[in-house]
């Protein structure tokens, strides 16, 4: 039996149509019943295939979100349905954080109750790890971290990795889900045991700092407002390292990117709007008196050459991999290719 199935659909269908879902059904239903599928899928039919994914595996844990891109190693649509079932080997214990854009920590014991279920102590460190789905609202990813850290302590090592759910065009709204049930304010979870060896996380980043060093000397942490870097206002500062006009930043300040320093690791912050008083209020936290740095894309061939070198570096081949894109490198990547 194969410990693990991938599939995947690009159908285009209307919806309450289910081709996408009968052609991924058929390849994971011959091997048995899963212990975990992860899906996900385009927003019309998310929901039409959480259900059916819990109706035909209703012994299951069931756990996906919403995406703007299906990708496998067939390809990748707008459109679809992509699911991994993970069939033995693992351990698993589900849950919900309700109200996830505002005190998601209120439910750090639901977290708790799946790791007691899972009974993970110190000595699971390296064999353990909590998959995450959250629905993208604008405070709910930082919040939601927090929580699981808090539910961790420090007495357990448990990697935590995941992804905010992709928002609908032109509206805030995303969805996850998990067995059967659909949010649009949560984050659902996974708590994985690898039975037969050990879960490695790998981090890969498509940006690269530019040397231009600065600090965020005046900032809202509650809105994620930057008002100033190097006590300027913040989009005249940028619009002076990449020698433009404020406007220019304005028009497509995601396109600028900075990284906030902490512990010798960069944190990607992606600008989301510049205010009237060429404020930046980005999509995560720049604390006050954070070290920053502006960033710019990476070589993308010597990207995806670290990124092997990391994996042969492990000294075993994976049973299976689960990649996590962020919505930046979707973009920068989408312009890049329209325009080759």
């Amino acid at each position: 039996m194969e410990r693990c199935i991938a599939a995947f659909s690009a159908r285009s269908e209307r919806i309450g149509e289910t081709y996408s879902f009968d052609d991924v059904y058929e390849r994971l239903s011959g091997n048995g019943v899963p212990k975990l599928v992860i899906f996900s899928s385009d927003f019309d039919n998310f929901s039409l295939y959480s259900g059916l994914f819990h109706e035909k595996f209703p012994e299951s844990h069931v756990i996906g979100m919403s995406s703007d891109c299906i990708y496998s190693s067939e390809g990748c649509s707008d459109t679809g349905l992509s699911a991994l079932a993970i069939y033995s080997g693992i351990e698993c214990a589900c849950g919900v954080l309700h109200e996830a854009g505002r005190c998601p920590i209120k439910y750090t014991k639901n977290a708790l109750k799946a790791i007691d279920e899972l009974g993970i102590t110190a000595r699971d460190s390296g064999r353990v790890c909590c998959l995450e789905f959250t629905a993208s609202y604008e405070y709910n990813e930082e919040l939601v971290l927090d929580t699981f850290r808090e539910a961790r302590g420090n007495s357990r090592k448990i990697t935590l990795f995941g992804s905010s759910a992709a928002q609908r065009r032109g509206t805030e709204r995303s969805y996850v889900s998990l067995d059967g049930e659909v949010y649009e304010d949560e984050s659902v979870f996974v708590y994985i045991r690898n039975l037969n060896g050990s879960i490695t996380v790998i981090s890969e980043n498509t940006y690269r700092p530019t040397g231009k060093y600065f600090t965020a000397t005046d900032v809202d942490c509650d809105s994620k407002t930057v008002y100033e870097f190097n006590e300027r206002p913040a989009a005249a500062y940028l619009a002076s390292l990449i020698g433009a006009e404020v406007p220019v930043v304005a028009r497509d300040i995601a396109r600028y990117p900075v990284g906030r320093i902490y512990d010798n690791k960069i944190y990607i912050a992606t600008g989301r709007s510049v205010g009237k008083n060429a404020s930046i209020t980005f999509g995560s936290t720049v604390y006050n008196y954070s070290d920053t740095v502006l960033l710019e894309p990476d070589d993308p061939h010597k990207v995806s050459d670290r990124l092997i070198a990391d994996i042969d570096d492990l000294g075993f081949k994976p049973s299976f991999s689960l990649a996590v894109n962020c919505a930046f490198n979707y973009c920068y990547l989408t312009r890049k290719m329209k325009k080759t």
